[in-house]
């Protein structure tokens, strides 16, 4: 269990547990949505600050939820762009895929932009296998890509067999468990793939949940600060990462998300023993604009024929 080497600076991901002292109080910070483009800009350089804040903090590993590029998954100099500036994070680093870097699931994909073999592929050359497990210190960390459930692509099945073959793996461990979208929506009615993971693929999963020692779930995706417990398992907590690239303060996002905070930020998962808090972490330099107001997600949206309502 490598990091891509073309992300990697210091340890490999796989080594962390090898020289961590279990008295240790671990630190695993989770950065998300940082939308990065070839074109510079606002996200660009929030995604800069970020990176100094997690070098602030010392991790001993940092999980990228996803939506690494700005908007089209099939944007290969946003992918080059990204991968630039997140190999400027020296502590070790694994990348989850977004519906905007590899498409999505459903049958109204943003942009009319599926995931396809092809794009998971293309992500997975520059960022490295879109899932993974770490051991870190007496935890494990487990990440998977979140756009896959409900594709039909073979990369599907793969992945299923792979998450059927954890519990015995983990062997009871604790374990923080890391996706773009969040497993679990606020509400029934978002239970959608364009909002969560699909509601069809949720027994499979849960039954593999299950029988794993899951202490927190982590995704972004939904541009949002929240912590709420897990459904199904209410030991767990489930948080919703901010985004470092642009806010949504809308009513209908408001009404998607359910209550949290719409601020840029990264989160921290603080862990000792067999504990974990997650912190919220931010900066008063960080520019805090409207999608709307990102020039280059505007010049994007553009380039992929989309047009914003009205108003």
């Amino acid at each position: 269990m490598t990091n891509h080497p073309a992300l990697r600076r210091t340890r490999s991901a796989g080594d962390i547990g090898r020289d961590i002292d279990k008295d240790h109080i671990m630190r695993i910070i989770q950065i998300s949505d940082t939308h990065i483009s070839q074109l510079g800009g606002t996200t660009n350089e929030n995604a800069e600050k970020a990176i100094e804040l997690v070098s602030e903090l010392e991790p001993d590993l940092v999980v990228h939820t996803g939506d690494v590029t700005i908007l089209d998954p099939d944007e290969d100099d946003d992918r080059v762009a990204a991968k630039a500036i997140l190999s400027r994070i020296e502590a070790p680093l694994r990348v989850l895929p977004g519906n905007h870097d590899i498409g999505e699931p459903g049958a109204d994909p943003f942009g009319g932009k599926s995931v396809t073999s092809e794009r998971v592929a293309a992500f997975r050359a520059h960022f490295g296998e879109d899932r993974f497990v770490d051991e870190v210190g007496e935890w494990t960390v487990v990440g998977f890509n979140s756009e896959l459930f409900g594709s039909g692509l073979p990369e599907e099945e793969d992945q299923w067999a792979w998450l059927e073959s954890l519990p015995e793996r983990l062997g009871g461990r604790p374990t923080l468990i890391f996706s773009h979208k969040p497993v679990w929506a606020h509400a029934p009615e978002y239970q959608t793939p364009k909002v969560s993971l699909d509601a069809a693929v949720l027994p499979r999963l849960e039954a593999i949940l299950s029988r794993i020692d899951a202490r927190g779930f982590g995704s972004g995706h939904l541009h949002h600060y929240a912590l709420t417990a897990a459904p199904s398992r209410p030991s767990a907590v489930a948080v919703s990462a901010p985004p470092t690239a642009f806010v949504h303060r809308s009513a209908e996002m408001a009404r998607v998300t359910g209550p949290g905070m719409n601020q840029l930020g990264v989160v921290s998962y603080e862990i000792e023993g067999d504990r974990v808090l997650p912190f919220f972490r931010s900066r008063i330099d960080f520019e805090e604009k409207e999608f709307g107001e990102v020039d280059s997600a505007m010049r994007a949206l553009g380039a992929m024929g989309i047009e914003l309502p009205a108003g």
